[in-house]
């Protein structure tokens, strides 16, 4: 740690006792941990910082490993500095100290969305095999959602019947992307976890948080928790197709920029990849309500969330006339 942090800091994490300062909770992590804000006042001196332990212990260590060995690859994209971290060997006792960038403004616009495109060509561009192989992501992928969509064949077509889907919608989704074996398309490191509350805007600039996620997944995972994926922890503004063609458009038109294009089919790719996760989605959110893991009023506007997502994809992928619904 640097002089003024040692004078604010014990390496346990806790501010030095005597020392004037505030916290603030900012949130809470999946594990409880809470990341706050901590303004210390060191010789009349307020200094402001982000204090963030472990908030998911199997993440230990990766977001200082990412500072040290790929960030500096992608000056293009903004990422708050750990500015110091500890040294401890246990998860539970491990904690960084980030730069604080103020008050930030969170938003689900399809504006905000369409900025951050522009971004995330720049970490999917760059070698996989820079992140160690045991860097995992928080959902499963791909071929794990098609395999265990077909272990729940009856759930599967009773659950399209109840939505009102006809014989031939079935065989579609059956046919056209549940037997697929290509919906990954390209395989690049994400950042695994891209959703709007991890993106911020600060003086007109567009700032990626939390990496503790990152991985090696399918090109479209990124693009797809940031447009789509959907949760009972927040509300989701549902894009209207316009606007998801746009990102996805800027986001192709940077890659070919960069000399580096997009393989395929890749918007007509993306819809199928989001429609698969939709449905293995609605699949899960009926357990869940079925054994009341969730308040149910949140795991309703889930459901009601991610369903108007899945027909607007399936819409642009089978039915662009107005006929599917």
């Amino acid at each position: 740690m640097t002089a003024m942090n040692e004078r604010i800091f014990l390496e346990s994490g806790k501010v030095r006792d005597g020392l004037p300062h505030v916290r603030e909770v900012i949130y809470v992590g999946r594990n409880g941990q809470k990341v706050e804000r901590i303004q210390a006042n060191v010789d009349d001196t307020i200094t402001s910082f982000i204090y963030k332990p472990l908030t998911n212990y199997p993440n230990k260590g990766k977001e200082v490993w990412l500072q040290a060995n790929l960030f500096e690859r992608i000056p293009e994209v903004n990422i708050p500095k750990i500015l110091f971290a500890s040294q401890a060997l246990e998860p539970e006792e491990e904690w960084m100290v980030f730069e604080d960038l103020g008050e930030l403004e969170h938003n689900f616009s399809s504006e905000m969305m369409l900025k951050t495109s522009e971004f995330i060509p720049y970490w999917h561009l760059l070698p996989t095999s820079l992140l160690p192989e045991d860097f995992e992501g928080h959902t499963p992928k791909i071929q794990e959602i098609q395999r265990y969509i077909l272990t729940k064949d009856m759930q599967t077509r009773q659950l399209f019947e109840r939505l009102g889907f006809r014989d031939e919608h079935i065989t579609y989704f059956y046919e056209d992307i549940l037997h697929q074996d290509h919906l990954e398309n390209e395989i690049v490191i994400s950042h695994g976890d891209l959703y709007p509350l991890n993106i911020a805007e600060v003086n007109n600039q567009v700032y990626i948080f939390d990496w503790e996620y990152a991985h090696t997944n399918s090109v479209f995972w990124d693009l797809y928790t940031l447009m789509d994926i959907t949760s009972p922890q927040y509300r989701r503004l549902v894009i209207q197709q316009e606007s998801r063609i746009a990102i996805l458009a800027r986001y192709i038109s940077v890659r070919e920029n960069l000399q580096t294009p997009t393989q395929g089919n890749f918007i007509t790719d993306y819809h199928k990849y989001s429609a698969l996760y939709s449905v293995w989605l609605l699949l899960l959110i009926e357990e869940d309500i079925a054994h009341e893991r969730f308040e149910k009023s949140a795991l309703l506007q889930q459901y009601k969330e991610t369903l108007e997502i899945l027909k607007i994809v399936l819409s642009y992928l089978k039915y662009t006339n107005g006929q599917f619904f």
